[in-house]
């Protein structure tokens, strides 16, 4: 008989920080089931009966990795603040998250290279890039639309946005001495966004 529902996503949870622990000493190619049962206090029988293999554990951890990132960041799409700030909100809360996850970094990182040899993983970091990248195209769009951005190409300035914030997080890998993950999102993002924004009308044009 399967355990009671609010029994379950306990020890699913349980079960899944315990193996963010044991992947981030090991490594994902490393770790074994038997260790990630042992790190959780729980048989590896009864680690089976919530995860039926350690490719469904990672799965599972992308979920938790960056499901409630994306929900609160949907609602930004329906707030009543102007296309730009409501841009800076979403900038400012993926900086505080990426600060917050710091010590998941490698282990982050061993999802992406993992995405290299498990079809499975690239499908959800991709499903998971796909969710950013239409919040992104939804907001500069209302942008566009509401007069407040040069209305040229909404997509390329998606992508430009999450190529700085990623290339942030890489350069901060490289070097974390130099590099402030907030700082520099911010700065980096404004520096595009000025070249987004409507330019005034100019009394040489309102001549012409």
């Amino acid at each position: 008989m399967p355990p009671k529902n609010d029994v379950s996503e306990e020890r699913k949870s349980q079960i899944l920080n315990a193996a963010m622990e044991t992947f981030s000493e090991l490594g994902f190619h490393k770790a074994r089931m038997s260790d990630i049962a042992e790190t959780s206090g729980l048989s590896k029988g009864s680690l089976y009966w919530y995860f039926d293999s350690k490719d469904s554990i990672i799965l599972n951890l992308l979920e938790k990795f960056f499901e409630p990132e994306l929900k609160d960041l949907r609602a930004l799409l329906t707030d009543n603040r102007s296309a730009e700030n409501r841009l800076e909100i979403y900038v400012d809360r993926v900086s505080i998250d990426m600060v917050t996850m710091v010590k998941w970094m490698p282990l982050i990182h061993d999802f992406i290279a993992l995405a290299f040899r498990k079809e499975q993983v690239r499908k959800a970091i991709s499903r998971y890039y796909q969710r950013h990248l239409e919040i992104l195209l939804s907001l500069i769009q209302q942008g566009m639309d509401a007069g407040e951005f040069q209305a040229e190409n909404a997509m390329e300035a998606s992508i430009a946005i999450g190529s700085i914030m990623e290339g942030t997080v890489l350069l901060w890998i490289y070097d974390p001495a130099q590099i402030d993950i907030k700082y520099h999102l911010k700065t980096n993002i404004n520096l595009l966004l000025q070249g987004l924004r409507t330019k005034p009308i100019t009394a040489d044009q309102t001549a012409d």
